[in-house]
């Protein structure tokens, strides 16, 4: 039954996982994001800025899990399982980082140059850096 149980709660918090689209309102369209962490829990969304004439660009990153709710009771029967109560989590973010990148020192598992789809009027701000 214990291992059942923990199955069932696996599954539904996978599928939860899976099913959520991105929350951030910061992340704004031409951005990559992909799964990240433990079980593709948090995300991590990278953004370029333009290229300069030198052939480099700086790079935004960031690595969050989106607001959510959490659930606190979870019960399964033969063939399904139920979670019912719960609280709110807010967004969290355990890493910001703003840097310069060259096509050469583009870090291993990161994609090349993403060319921005838009600029703002303050300049290219992807993600909230403020």
């Amino acid at each position: 039954m214990k291992l059942s149980f923990a199955i069932g709660a696996a599954l539904g918090v996978a599928a939860g996982l899976t099913l959520a689209p991105p929350a951030n309102a910061d992340v704004q369209p031409g951005c990559q994001h992909d799964r990240w962490g433990f079980l593709g829990t948090q995300t991590r969304s990278i953004c370029d800025g333009p290229q300069l004439p030198d052939g480099s660009w700086v790079r935004y990153r960031i690595v969050w899990i989106p607001a959510h709710t959490v659930p606190v009771t979870t019960s399964c029967g033969s063939y399904s399982c139920s979670t019912s109560g719960g609280y709110w989590q807010d967004e969290q973010v355990f890493e910001k980082v703003k840097y310069p990148v060259r096509p050469e020192t583009v870090v291993a598992g990161e994609p090349g140059w993403l060319p921005p789809t838009y600029t703002d009027s303050a300049g290219f701000t992807p993600l909230n850096f403020n």
